[in-house]
């Protein structure tokens, strides 16, 4: 009996200390609601697994492009895959998609000297399969805009001192909202004219 709550105790130890280690990060909505958004860069300094969750506005009618960005030390690991995740709840309960995505090198200056990037973005073809489409268009995650965009990233914690993240976060209209807009805003040059 002894053997067994020992074993049992060593065993709530150990799944504490991997929650424990997990961050979780939400990043709601700003006041107005806003279809676009640039969240960051944000400094990290602790954790080795990295869960950002970013509000959207539920919208059938939108799709969701996103760009990825994550720097490390120069001493860090090669960062290659992420998961993505989409969810259609209000408090991310309930993912429709999870699913791995390629990480490339950043070419761009670091935020910050001794560090190297990486990233995805659904606006390059390498990764567009990625993004939503409108429910009924062919494409992998047919559901509009989700409510929750997440990425979810491990970097060992060896190399975890310092982790720098920045999303750029856009739903699109979808072409016949477009259209309506650049006509308005053609009516608007034509009446500024007159």
């Amino acid at each position: 009996m002894l053997k067994k709550s020992l074993l049992l105790s060593v065993v709530v130890v150990c799944i504490c200390a991997g929650i424990a280690q997990a961050i979780v990060i939400e990043h709601f909505l700003d006041v107005p609601p806003s279809y676009t958004r640039t969240i960051g860069p944000i400094v990290l300094t602790e954790h080795s697994e990295t869960n950002i969750f970013v509000e959207n506005i539920l919208d059938e009618t939108r799709w969701k492009d996103w760009e990825f960005k994550i720097w490390v030390k120069d001493t860090g690991p090669v960062l290659t895959t992420m998961n993505v995740n989409y969810d259609l709840t209000a408090n991310h309960s309930n993912p429709v998609a999870l699913f791995p995505v390629n990480l490339v090198p950043l070419t761009e200056a670091p935020p910050f000297p001794g560090f190297k990037g990486f990233y995805a973005s659904t606006f390059e073809s390498g990764w567009e399969q990625y993004g939503t489409v409108l429910p009924g268009e062919p494409g992998l995650y047919p559901i509009g805009n989700p409510w929750w965009v997440s990425f979810h990233i491990n970097v060992p914690d060896t190399y975890h001192d310092w982790l720098v993240y920045s999303i750029y976060d856009e739903c699109v209209p979808e072409p016949a909202t477009m259209c309506l807009l650049g006509l308005g805003g053609l009516a608007l040059i034509r009446k500024r004219r007159a």
